[in-house]
């Protein structure tokens, strides 16, 4: 029997992602892959390769010193191939062959990370089963492989090492930064010159390679934005707590105290780490209060969601004027957890999330839709999924640029010369000398209304840019 239009697209949606967790592997979100909420085809998502000059748009800020980039040659000429399964050349290159594009990535599903992270792969199926529906890319359709690595380092070391082993092309978002940073400091990423793009930026480490293409904005930048922020406020008094046992917590605070260093009469006034997941933080409390003493006007949080709910439980102090938190809980069920107790504390991010009107940009409604045909009840605003999202995204065009001939080096090349938009963040643009594309983040507040969250507003501070940058 000859299956229906909509049955082959059920069919080419399925073929698009497997999970595996341990020995086991499933299909995630069966039940919304199968709907026939398929969007458009010929709907390619973003317009993030752009090969004019910049435009002036209040909400996307540009380097003024980016002009832009022009036409994009990449290596040699193509000999004939065309962008057609029959024509395409075949296997170009490591994981590659005339019908696929062999994937593969870490993820975050279980463990203290989750929290924040687990709804990345979600983000990421979404473009992979769009671009599958439509044919793939050049008739290869991409086969992407997703393992757990409970944002434990070594663990996640492991997973990367077999995916490049196993010879999979590139390694697209990594949304486990703990394992991906192994990686990069054990030099198997630059070894392998295996491409390592959309990443989530929670380590420096990751701006530190030619072969990783963050989209985020880092957590160092994030941190000094925040000090910036509050400095310009009037804040001269900081304070700040963060997790010691990941990076992300130990480096963060490190670039906020040595920037607010340098601000005229400024000073970090409380500086307390924590272990995360622990039942009580007593002690710590009482020494960030003492350290305070009434007197930190502007204070950050630099925690997983499970910790900073321990944390705020047991009454420390905030912010005079204000407390503000990263990216880490920029996520709804941290603020419906938390409740009054966050009333009114900023939140960070380096992308627009669909918040108000900028749930009415063309690429964030676009992000949105698609991942709503993953799963109906996802948490959009979560930024880490959002930038899943744009980063798979910006994997996809980039695959688009270098055409059939596929390589891994020529999908660096076009990665390192080309500039990339999309309204759901600033212009994106690597260089061999400038990892950092993204340079900017914008706050909202969590707003309470009778003791319960009741949603984000945007505080209209716009981007604002990492003052080290």
């Amino acid at each position: 029997m000859t299956p229906s239009g909509n049955g082959i697209m059920r069919m080419l949606k399925f073929m698009g992602v497997v999970l595996a967790l341990g020995a086991v592997a499933v299909v995630p979100g069966r039940s919304a892959i199968l709907d026939d909420g398929l969007p458009n085809a010929d709907d390619g998502g973003p317009t993030l390769v752009d090969q004019g000059p910049n435009v002036d748009d209040p909400n996307l800020p540009v380097d003024p010193t980016d002009p832009g980039a022009g036409p994009g040659v990449v290596g040699p000429a193509d000999d004939g191939l065309q962008c057609t399964r029959s024509r395409n050349g075949g296997a170009t290159d490591v994981g590659v062959t005339a019908s696929s594009i062999k994937l593969a990535s870490t993820m975050v599903k279980t463990g203290p990370g989750a929290s924040f992270l687990a709804d990345s792969p979600t983000a990421m199926q979404a473009v992979v089963n769009k671009v599958n529906a439509a044919g793939g890319i050049c008739g290869r359709l991409l086969q992407l492989t997703l393992r757990d690595d409970k944002w434990d380092a070594n663990l996640g070391l492991g997973f990367l090492k077999a995916f490049i082993q196993e010879g999979v092309f590139a390694l697209p978002v990594v949304p486990s930064s703990e394992g991906l940073t192994a990686a990069i400091e054990a030099g198997e990423i630059d070894k392998a010159k295996i491409p390592v793009v959309g990443t989530d930026g929670m380590l420096k480490q990751q701006y530190q390679s030619p072969w990783v293409f963050p989209v985020a904005t880092a957590t160092i930048s994030t941190m000094r934005t925040m000090a910036k922020f509050g400095y310009d406020k009037g804040a001269r008094c900081f304070g700040i707590v963060y997790d010691t046992r990941f990076r992300f917590g130990r480096e963060g605070a490190e670039a906020y105290r040595n920037y607010v260093k340098t601000l005229k009469g400024a000073k970090v006034c409380s500086d307390v780490g924590i272990f995360p997941e622990r039942a009580s933080y007593s002690s710590e409390i009482q020494q960030f209060n003492s350290q305070c003493d009434g007197k930190c006007e502007f204070v950050a949080w630099l925690l997983e969601p499970g910790t900073a709910l321990t944390w705020v439980a047991g009454r420390p102090q905030k912010g005079t004027m204000y407390t503000s938190g990263a990216q880490t809980l920029f996520n709804q069920n941290f603020a419906a957890n938390c409740g009054g107790d966050c009333a009114g504390m900023l939140v960070w991010t380096g992308y627009n999330p669909p918040i108000g009107n900028m749930a009415g940009l063309p690429d964030v409604a676009r992000y949105v839709e698609d991942v709503r045909t993953i799963d109906p009840k996802v948490d959009t605003t979560n930024q880490f999924m959002e930038g899943a999202y744009l980063g798979m995204t910006v994997f996809v065009e980039a695959l688009r640029q270098v055409g059939p001939n596929l390589t891994r080096e020529r999908l660096r090349q076009v990665l390192n010369s080309q500039t990339f938009r999309s309204d759901i963040a600033s212009t994106l643009r690597w260089s061999e000398k400038d990892r950092f594309a993204n340079k900017w983040a914008q706050a909202f507040s969590i707003v309470v209304a009778q003791g319960s969250f009741a949603g984000f507003r945007n505080e209209r501070t716009g981007f604002i840019k990492d003052p080290a940058l």
